[in-house]
């Protein structure tokens, strides 16, 4: 977020040179224009090294927390010295100075303050664009394309199936290991040996417990072996999760720790997916019975021995890429980036789209569309009181889990960021999936508020209460295939019974026992992704 606060510097700033730069600055003038280049090219580094610290709703904020892969930490003394460099040949040597001040000022009011291309076609109105209009992608999606040729040799493949199973089994992996060597290898069916030995290695002494397992998000890293009899699959997890040591004679002490590790799958490619239920049980991935195993580390039920893909995902290999008990940086101002790229449409939308409305004919865009607007509003109340409990009707599981992982950031900082007066002004759907189980629609949304970051004290530590913010992400809402035929909810209502929205941790309606947010009855959100990283 973008400040909107000038900066404040003293009359004069005690900048160190060295004697041989201070004895010859004079000598710069004639390469002013080689300056300016400079000033500007290390200015815009920082500007794209610092956007991972964005606030919002899924606002691509950085899981690393100042070190590892996502601070960005150098970015930010190198600006305080360009700024400082400037401000000294400002004062000391105005005729260097002053226009390389004016250029580099005169192009940062072009690139942030000029509207971007992609907002002038919006009124302050809510308005859908024409569901025909498309622009080419940017590149092709290649891991899309790989689940595509994937669901060839399996048709019950599913991008949402997966996701859930790989977030259930890496939070039942970090729990079981709470418990050591047993624990673990309740799971080997699905955890090689190599994969229980990583995560052991992590184990301080006197481990008694693994809790608060929160998983910020899961990108997949590679698609490999799809001309061959077994697929593999690389992920990258950002997650966070406490562990809990026995002391001396003292209370358990507990240590949270943010943490990027990497998962390799393997999986026998002509397999054919369970449904979503029992793929996220994690039963005997053979005969679907309970994990028990009999002395020779068989199912003690089916007596099968598992120690590959044969059956459901395996996990090969485990490497943890960083570990840090540092949080994550949630108050530096970022400029927004990407609003005004043109919209990644999915190559072929409106065949798509025709076909997609051909086998859901009760489907309406405009109730579709009142219903993402409901939930973008939940959510942004949600957020900005920290009352996340608020949003769970309206996300999936392993979004709203996501999302809790930077409610409980702020919560731990004692910061609060606040989305006032957040409203849509433009809607385009971008892309249509239809797999087994699952519809998903993805919606380009354009949104506008005041966004900013207070402390315990209401102190504004970054962001802006008086300037209004523009962005647009891309939100992808799913809803199952065998939902009941019927209108989308635009109101606080169960979409199974009607009776007021309340469900349980679960997800659970607490009147009729339905699971609302595995979109079983009405649309839910799945994922929020920006614009400028956005690929299809």
């Amino acid at each position: 977020m973008k400040s909107s606060r000038p900066a404040k510097f003293p009359a004069k700033l005690p900048v160190i040179l060295p004697a041989s730069v201070r004895g010859n600055l004079a000598s710069l003038a004639a390469r002013l224009p080689f300056l300016a280049l400079i000033s500007i090219g290390v200015a815009m580094s920082v500007l794209f090294l610092a956007r991972e610290a964005m606030a919002r709703v899924g606002g691509g904020q950085s899981y690393g927390g100042g070190g590892g892969h996502g601070s960005g930490g150098g970015g930010g003394g190198a600006i305080i010295g360009v700024v400082r460099l400037l401000v000294y040949l400002t004062i000391e040597y105005p005729a260097i100075g002053v226009p390389i001040d004016i250029v580099v000022v005169g192009y940062v009011v072009y690139r942030f303050v000029k509207p971007g291309k992609g907002s002038e076609t919006f009124s302050s109105a809510t308005v859908a664009l024409p569901l025909g209009l498309e622009t080419a992608p940017r590149r092709p999606d290649a891991f899309a394309f790989a689940f595509v040729q994937l669901r060839k040799f399996d048709p019950n493949f599913s991008e949402i199936v997966f996701s859930d199973f790989c977030y259930a089994l890496y939070a039942k992996a970090h729990d079981a290991r709470g418990r050591g060597q047993s624990g673990l290898d309740q799971f080997s069916p699905y955890l090689s040996e190599a994969a229980r030995s990583a995560l052991l290695q992590r184990n301080p002494a006197g481990l008694k417990e693994v809790k608060g397992i929160i998983i910020g998000g899961m990108t997949i890293a590679g698609v490999r072996g799809l001309d061959t009899p077994v697929v593999n699959i690389s992920l990258v997890f950002d997650t966070n999760y406490t562990e809990v040591v026995a002391t001396d004679g003292g209370a358990p002490g507990e240590m949270t720790y943010y943490v990027r590790e990497r998962w390799e799958l393997e999986r026998k490619r002509d397999v054919l997916s369970p449904p979503p239920a029992q793929a996220t049980a994690l039963h005997c991935p053979r005969c679907g019975a309970p994990l028990q195993k009999d002395t020779v580390g068989a199912c003690a039920f089916c007596r099968t021995r598992i120690d590959s893909g044969e059956f459901q995902w395996y996990v090969r290999g485990i490497n943890l890429l960083n570990r840090e008990a540092k949080g994550p940086l949630l108050t530096s101002d970022v400029p927004e980036s990407g609003t005004g790229l043109p919209s990644t449409v999915q190559p072929n939308f409106a065949h798509v789209r025709s076909q997609f409305e051909l086998n859901n004919p009760t489907f309406s865009w405009s109730e579709f569309q009142a219903r993402a607007s409901l939930i973008f509003n939940e959510l942004q109340a949600a957020w900005s009181t920290l009352n996340w409990e608020r949003a769970r009707p309206h996300e999936t599981d392993n979004l709203f889990q996501m999302h809790q992982y930077w409610i409980e950031a702020y919560k731990r900082q004692r910061l609060r960021n606040i989305l006032d007066r957040s409203k849509i002004y433009g809607v385009q759907p971008v892309k249509i999936q239809e797999d087994a189980f699952y519809n998903a629609i993805t919606l380009r949304i354009w949104a506008q508020g005041y966004d900013y970051t207070i402390d315990d004290g209401e102190k504004v530590v970054s962001g802006s209460k008086t300037n209004l913010r523009n962005w647009s992400e891309y939100w992808t809402f799913i809803r199952n295939r065998k939902a009941k035929p019927g209108a989308a909810r635009a109101d606080l209502n169960c979409p199974n019974c009607g009776a007021p929205l309340k469900v349980n941790n679960a997800g659970v309606c607490q009147f009729c026992g339905g699971k609302i947010t595995s979109g079983e009855f009405d649309w839910v959100l799945s994922k929020i992704e920006q614009d400028e990283s956005y690929i299809g």
